[in-house]
């Protein structure tokens, strides 16, 4: 049957930073931005296993909970820089190409 994938993205209101997990980021997007006075753009996508998805979007919300404040679902006071370094810490041995 294969392995099934799916994906971490991380999206911004200009300010802040979400990241989240769905199989179409591009469909996800449209449906955040429904309910976000702000343009939403994706700042980074990433593939990973559907089986490991929920256990990484976890550990990057902790990772970077140790440095920025959150709001809801969003981080503040975030660098873009360095919300992606931190999510890339996690998944980087579990990225596929």
């Amino acid at each position: 049957m294969g392995t099934k994938y799916t994906y971490i993205y991380i999206i911004t209101d200009g300010q802040d930073y979400k990241v989240g997990i769905s199989k179409l980021p591009d469909k996800r997007i449209k449906n955040l931005q429904t309910g976000n006075s702000k343009i939403l753009t994706i700042v980074e996508v990433y593939k990973v296993e559907e089986s490991l998805v929920f256990k990484l979007e976890k550990q990057c919300h902790r990772r970077i909970q140790s440095y920025y404040p959150k709001r809801g679902e969003w981080f503040t006071q975030a660098s873009q820089w360095h919300v992606q370094v931190l999510v890339e810490e996690v998944l980087d041995r579990y990225l596929i190409q």
